[in-house]
């Protein structure tokens, strides 16, 4: 509420904050926030949204029974394809014992809310559902996953599409959508585990899952005498796993282990499934000016940076601006614990590179931490970092890269850094 009252103040498009407040109003929260949103209703009801939104939104609420919290979504659609009728286009899945991700793919953007139903006494298990706005679907679908989701329903309704979770439990849910192609993300867990997360002092840190970049038919960034970005990072991780696990004394798990092609979306559900309290995705750089250089470790958040944006693009195989809008996706779903130290172990991982390579390959510069809406982070429940090594757009960059002393010092800094951040430095 206090978010909304700041939009309210600043927005250019109040109309927005009081589309969002007009559910919170209705919903069963709070009493308190229930009153402010009331009171903020009235601060900006003069520029409210038409009266169509309003009857949506106050039936969907009132229609909530007791148990449930919806959460409306409002993506920044494009005005040149609102027109179209977005379409279910496809439903992944990955389940496991503890946690779970959805991903539904539609051909257009489309606005979305959520609820959650807790068991009832009728013996009706607990249900996640999203209600999708104005979406087509050919026939009802309906699939098996296991573990803490039994199965995903998906039907038609009047207005669009429900998708429906059948699960084991009432969960923790995080949902959010992704740009380019446009997609809902629902991830669910039985907990995330932020409590553990500790700000000073050793940590407790038993599983890491490295994610090398790239695989398959995507060959990433080629350098200009062929270096693949793909083998890199796959050699780097097999250098980096075994050591993590003779030294340190940790499980780990790469989220790919041969040549082959894993999405983005999979790679975070890998991670969480792993129940993971570290997540470092490796990459090679690249730039069109072939004398850029040094190392650079990203965290996942809203930029300005068009140097970052780009990077994030590149990764993303989406535009610039899609990496902005993942910003407007997550924040509700951002969990600032998670961010912080995020940051802090990128923050390591910056200072054990550099210390690594100078004695040997001089003063690499340290491009430092950076912020942009990478989809590999998107959604991780651990802190999660993504790990540009070198620039393999730059010849000399390229040869480095590919000699087995410079791949193991990198492999030696993350270990490094795992154990500074496992230490409490």
């Amino acid at each position: 509420m206090r978010g909304a009252a700041l939009s309210a103040e600043v927005s250019v498009e109040p109309g927005l904050v009081h589309r969002k407040l007009i559910g919170a109003a209705d919903a069963p929260l709070d009493a308190a926030c229930v009153l402010m949103a009331k009171s903020l209703q009235r601060v900006v009801g003069g520029v409210g949204p038409s009266s169509g939104d309003v009857s949506a939104l106050t039936t969907d609420a009132k229609s909530s029974a007791a148990g449930v919290r919806r959460d409306l979504v409002i993506p920044s659609l494009p005005d040149g394809r609102r027109s179209a009728l977005p379409r279910v286009e496809k439903v992944e899945r990955y389940g496991a014992k503890d946690s779970a991700r959805i991903v539904v793919v539609l051909s257009e953007a489309t606005t979305y809310r959520a609820g959650l139903l807790r068991a009832d006494e009728a013996g009706v298990g607990a249900r996640l559902y999203v209600d999708i706005d104005r979406a087509e679907l050919s026939n009802p679908l309906s699939y098996p996953v296991g573990g803490v989701v039994q199965g995903v329903r998906l039907g038609r309704q009047a207005d669009g599409v429900r998708l429906v979770l059948d699960l084991e439990e009432a969960v923790e849910r995080r949902i959010f959508y992704m740009p380019e192609p446009f997609r809902l993300v629902i991830d669910v867990a039985r907990g995330w585990g932020t409590s553990l997360l500790r700000a000073k002092g050793p940590r407790v840190i038993e599983r890491v899952v490295i994610d090398p970049g790239h695989g398959g038919h995507d060959p990433g960034a080629i350098g200009p005498r062929g270096l693949r970005e793909k083998d890199v990072t796959l050699d780097v991780a097999h250098r980096t796993a075994p050591l993590i696990a003779r030294e340190l004394g940790l499980s780990t798990l790469l989220t790919r282990d041969t040549d082959a092609f894993v999405a983005l979306d999979e790679r975070t559900a890998k991670a969480n499934a792993f129940r993971a309290d570290l997540f470092i995705s490796i990459h090679c750089n690249a730039a069109e000016q072939n004398g850029s250089d040094g190392v650079v470790t990203f965290v996942l958040d809203s930029s300005s940076d068009a140097a970052a944006s780009r990077v994030a693009a590149i990764e993303n195989a989406a535009s610039a601006d899609a990496a902005k809008e993942l910003a407007n996706s997550l924040g509700p779903a951002q969990d600032e614990g998670v961010l912080a130290r995020s940051t802090h172990f990128a923050e390591l991982l910056q200072r054990s590179t550099v210390a690594s390579l100078a004695k040997d390959y001089g003063k690499i510069p340290n491009q430092g931490v950076r912020r942009a809406g990478f989809y590999v982070l998107a959604g991780a429940h651990m802190p999660a970092a993504l790990y540009e090594v070198s620039f393999i757009s730059n010849p000399e960059g390229e040869v480095r890269l590919n000699t087995a002393d410079y791949r193991q010092r990198l492999a030696d800094s993350i270990v490094n850094a795992v154990r500074a951040y496992r230490d409490g430095l």
